[in-house]
């Protein structure tokens, strides 16, 4: 091997150098933009359960809900969430089926989706949140996790998939102990948190479908950073008003940055303009101060 180097050498061996550097910093540090992978997905129920047996399957384990959980009997509050609810659903990535949206009455922090079209949130986040946007982008997201079929995916990884495929296909003349059955598994998929507790990439999908959701609905989408915002405050000063569910989702300050870059690169100027509030947030605000558990609530830093 000689001992000098020619200029072009020099230059062929820097430059080559500079590539195996660059290739390396790459590897370490994936694309800037988290959202790039799901920008082209499309969704169907092919390799899981049929819309059909999602729906009865997640009719189930809202009669499982309605044993463990404590709902809010509020007509108003009620007919608010589901007609913010419906709006975001019409205009979301599965606007074909049938939706249905409950308010649990629990301090926690805290909003879930399970399977068909079944939506919860809690009195908690509702007192939590400062504007109608920051709530229709909660729903957004939970409305997102049903669009992008990660309930199913849930029920398919927690190797339960063809036994509930077989019991829940049975025609409905048959039911007796077949519905027993299908009423243990949504038990147990309750139980062991295997339906609700999605994976971090999950949650950010959510985020990113739930971020077009409100947009194409006409809300600000500055809305669902300032969401972001509050969980992170929140979690900082104090992180045991944030449910399980909430505390397994990406880093609230890394949710921010994401939206935050998300709306500068494809919807620009769309978080300062559009819907924020409503006289109606406000009533309900109001109404959720007045029910008993929220007597019970601690403060929450605005």
């Amino acid at each position: 091997m000689p001992a000098r180097f020619s200029t072009w050498q020099r230059n062929f061996l820097i430059a080559l150098l500079g590539a195996l550097c660059f290739t390396a910093l790459a590897a370490e540090n994936p694309a800037e933009n988290p959202y790039d992978k799901f920008r082209n997905r499309s969704y169907s129920n092919r390799g899981y359960l049929s819309e059909e047996d999602e729906a009865r399957l997640g009719a189930e384990v809202h009669e499982q809900l309605r044993k463990q959980q404590r709902f809010v009997a509020d007509t108003a509050l009620n007919s608010y969430i589901d007609n913010l609810g419906q709006r975001l659903a019409s205009r979301s990535a599965r606007p074909n089926i049938r939706y249905h949206f409950f308010v649990i009455d629990d301090k926690s922090i805290n909003a879930f989706a399970t399977l068909g079209g079944y939506v919860y949130i809690h009195t908690g986040l509702l007192a939590a949140t400062q504007s109608e946007a920051q709530l229709a982008s909660v729903l957004g997201h939970e409305i997102s996790h049903i669009a992008a079929r990660h309930g199913l995916e849930n029920v398919k990884r927690a190797q339960k998939y063809s036994l509930i495929a077989g019991l829940i296909g049975v025609a409905a003349g048959a039911a007796g102990r077949t519905a027993g059955n299908i009423g243990e598994l949504a038990g147990g998929l309750i139980a062991g948190g295997a339906l609700m507790k999605h994976s971090r990439d999950a949650e950010r999908e959510a985020d990113y479908l739930g971020l077009y959701d409100l947009q194409r609905v006409g809300y600000n989408t500055g809305g669902m950073v300032e969401m972001f915002e509050i969980l992170n405050r929140v979690g900082g000063s104090n992180p045991d008003l944030l449910g399980p569910i909430l505390r397994s989702h990406p880093p609230a300050s890394e949710r921010a940055v994401n939206t935050r870059n998300e709306i500068a690169g494809y919807l620009p100027g769309s978080d300062r303009g559009g819907n924020n509030n409503s006289q109606e947030f406000q009533r309900i605000k109001a109404r959720v101060g007045d029910l008993p558990s929220a007597r019970r609530r601690p403060g929450l830093r605005p």
